[in-house]
């Protein structure tokens, strides 16, 4: 599910650059700025990264489970879905020289997402009919977190935002037990 609701935001994010800047090539891309053995991740100079930083279990949302009819009249019990939220770093990767075109980029995305900030199947076709919804909210990342944070990529910084993307659902929907459906009240009244 984080595969495809990502996947969607990068080609939505490419397609958008392309028609406003008249780019023939993608320049987001979904991956990390660094390798596992500390190098540096190849073919993301002068490109957008998106990369996952954290996800948080969403909390607000209580389900308990349910029953879900099918098409036998009966109800199926399934568990309840976990809700994630994803944290995406969007790193506009420009050496120095090209600087002022890193923030060009990174404005342009700001935009984007402020002026969509929610994503459905309904709004857009293209995104996969599994995910509900998509929320994005800009994170305000503390300097000091925000030093942690490239800290623990191993990168150096290079200027970027935060975005709180809610929610994901997770449901197997493998089926616990049958239930029954009800055909009539069966309510017999005699009058006298």
């Amino acid at each position: 599910m984080l595969d495809k609701a990502l996947t969607f935001v990068v080609a939505y994010v490419n397609r958008n650059l392309k028609m406003t800047f008249g780019l023939d090539e993608d320049i987001a891309v979904l991956g990390s700025l660094v390798n596992l053995d500390g190098s540096i991740t190849k073919n993301i100079e002068n490109k957008v990264i998106l990369s996952i930083i954290n996800l948080e279990h969403e909390k607000t949302v209580k389900n308990m489970g349910g029953y879900i009819p099918n098409q036998q009249g009966s109800f199926a019990k399934v568990d309840p879905p976990v809700y994630l939220n994803l944290y995406v770093l969007v790193s506009a990767n420009y050496n120095s020289e090209n600087y002022l075109e890193s923030l060009k980029m990174l404005s342009a995305v700001i935009d984007l997402f402020q002026s969509s900030i929610i994503f459905t199947p309904d709004t857009h076709p293209d995104l996969d009919p599994s995910i509900e919804r998509l929320t994005f909210e800009i994170y305000n990342t503390p300097i000091q977190e925000l030093s942690h944070i490239w800290s623990g990529i191993g990168a150096k910084y290079v200027p970027s935002m935060i975005y709180k993307i809610r929610m994901i659902s997770f449901q197997k929907g493998v089926v616990k037990e049958e239930i029954g459906g009800v055909s009539g009240l069966g309510t017999n009244i005699k009058r006298k």
